[in-house]
C-alpha cells in the first residue's frame, strides 16, 4: 500500500489561491457589522450607568415633592408633615389670613399669608378665592414650628 503523502499534488494550490478574489465576503461584512453594533449597545449601556440619570424624573410639585411620594433627598421634614419649601394638599380650612392644608399623610399644616402671598388659579386670585377642598401647592419658607411663611399658593386642577 502506498502512502497518500507520497504522491505529488495533481493541482497547483498557489495558482487557485491566485484565483481567488480579493476582499470581504458578504457574511464577513454582515458579521462585522453585527459586532460593531453590539459593541456600540454595550458601550451605550455603561455610559448611561455612569453619566446618566439614576431614575426618569417624575412630575414634581412646586415644593420639590412628588405627588404621593417621598421629599426630595436632602430634604429637612418640618412639624406637621411639611418640607424646608412648602407643603402640597387640600385646604381643609382658612382662618382670616392662615390656610390650614392636609397634606397626604393626613397632616395638617398651617400656612400663614401677607399681602406679598401670591395666590394663583387659572389666573391670578385673592385668599378670598380659595375654598376648603381645593388642592394646592404652597411655596414658601417653613419655620420651626412647622408652619410655612407662604410666598405662592397655586390652585391645582381637579383631578378624579
Amino acid at each position: 500500500m502506498t502512502n497518500p503523502l507520497d504522491q505529488p499534488l495533481e493541482t497547483d494550490l498557489s495558482a487557485e489561491l491566485q484565483e481567488r478574489k480579493a476582499g470581504f465576503g458578504k457574511t464577513t461584512v454582515v458579521l462585522g457589522v453585527s459586532v460593531l453594533a453590539i459593541v456600540a449597545f454595550v458601550g451605550g449601556v455603561f455610559v448611561q450607568k455612569s453619566f446618566g440619570a439614576a431614575e426618569t424624573p417624575a412630575r414634581q410639585t412646586a415644593a420639590g415633592r412628588v405627588p404621593g411620594g417621598t421629599p426630595p433627598s436632602g430634604a429637612q421634614q418640618r412639624p406637621n408633615g411639611g418640607f424646608g419649601r412648602g407643603t402640597a394638599g387640600t385646604i381643609d380650612h382658612i382662618e382670616g389670613t392662615t390656610v390650614f392644608v392636609k397634606t397626604q399623610n393626613g397632616e395638617i399644616v398651617k400656612v400663614s399669608t401677607s399681602d406679598t402671598t401670591k395666590v394663583e388659579i387659572t389666573s391670578a386670585g385673592k385668599l378670598a378665592d380659595l375654598k376648603a377642598g381645593q388642592q394646592i401647592v404652597v411655596q414658601g419658607q417653613a419655620g420651626t414650628d412647622g408652619t410655612v411663611s407662604g410666598q405662592t399658593i397655586t390652585q391645582r386642577p381637579t383631578t378624579g
